[in-house]
């Protein structure tokens, strides 16, 4: 951040100490900050949709808030962007208020000069930065990028209550590979991890960006989102199937990658449970399973290149 110039959202409504803050930031001789005063709570939050900022600077008592109800609301708005809260009390429990709520560091004003706002800020962005790295980590699972099992339950809920909005409709679709534990065993863990690793970059492919993409654990894999248009997801299986299929056709593979898939709608309608979803698309999932089972016995039990007969 050092050779770069850290924009700054100063929310203060008393132009004098906006005036002197902004000096403050002008002083620093370790980096560049480019500020921007607002006075209000709600034109703060308008401003941090239209430009991205690397750090707030939040007087709690506004025209239009008060309190610890200011931190709440522009962290909720802008959960990535570090805040420090500016008090006129000196009571310690007011700015530990603050920081239990998400800021990262309370300053008194007046008792603070242009050295150690510059401190403070610089630790704030740091730790700002540590904190998310380490929420990513616990939600995201190391092999594949995608979500984990703790991802998924901290995030559906945010889907299950999104489809309460009239004509919205979810979907949650269940994925496991075919015959992995054929590759795991035959040639290694190695390549089945590439396995894994190439199956989550396909469906990433073909799923819309908003969607939730999960890797439960060992193989198998959900994706879960909105339907925008009708016949949305229908059309990412069948791309899903479409790339699989050119995946497979190329020469000199090791392993095919396959996969049996369940698909599970949901809306205001209907049961909006995580556990009753998630068993119409396990059964959804069991069902897609036996009939490609039965369809290889159909053929007479002759398998693919690199394909299992399974009974």
């Amino acid at each position: 951040m050092t050779n770069q110039t850290c924009h700054v959202l100063l929310v203060e409504d008393v132009p004098m100490i906006a005036t002197i803050t902004a000096q403050m930031l002008r002083k620093s001789t370790s980096r560049r900050y480019d500020s921007v005063n607002t006075c209000r709570l709600d034109d703060s939050l308008a401003r941090l949709d239209q430009e991205s900022f690397d750090l707030i600077l939040l007087d709690l008592n506004l025209p239009d808030s008060a309190g610890l109800n200011t931190v709440n609301r522009v962290i909720e708005h802008s959960p990535e962007v570090p805040v420090i809260v500016l008090t006129a009390s000196t009571d310690d429990g007011i700015g530990l208020q603050a920081v239990q709520k998400g800021a990262q560091d309370f300053l008194v004003k007046g008792d603070f000069n242009h050295t150690t706002l510059d401190r403070a800020m610089a630790y704030a962005m740091e730790r700002h930065r540590l904190q998310r790295t380490i929420r990513q980590m616990a939600v995201l699972d190391e092999l594949t990028g995608l979500y984990n099992r703790r991802g998924f339950n901290t995030l559906c809920a945010d889907m299950l209550q999104r489809v309460r909005q009239p004509e919205a409709r979810g979907y949650l679709c269940f994925f496991d590979l075919d015959h992995f534990k054929r590759i795991n065993d035959e040639l290694g863990h190695a390549k089945g991890d590439e396995a894994l690793a190439e199956f989550a970059c396909i469906l990433r492919g073909v799923f819309r960006k908003d969607s939730l993409l999960v890797r439960l654990g060992g193989d198998e894999f959900v994706a879960m989102g909105l339907e925008t248009q009708c016949g949305q997801v229908e059309e990412a299986l069948r791309q899903l199937e479409v790339a699989l299929e050119a995946r497979n056709s190329q020469e000199n593979l090791a392993y095919r990658l396959e996969t049996s898939a369940g698909l599970a709608y949901f809306d205001r309608s209907g049961p909006c449970t995580l556990e009753a979803i998630t068993a119409e698309a396990d059964e959804a999932l069991y069902r897609h399973k036996e009939a490609r089972r039965s369809a290889r016995r159909n053929l007479g039990g002759v398998a693919a290149p690199n394909e299992e007969v399974r009974t």
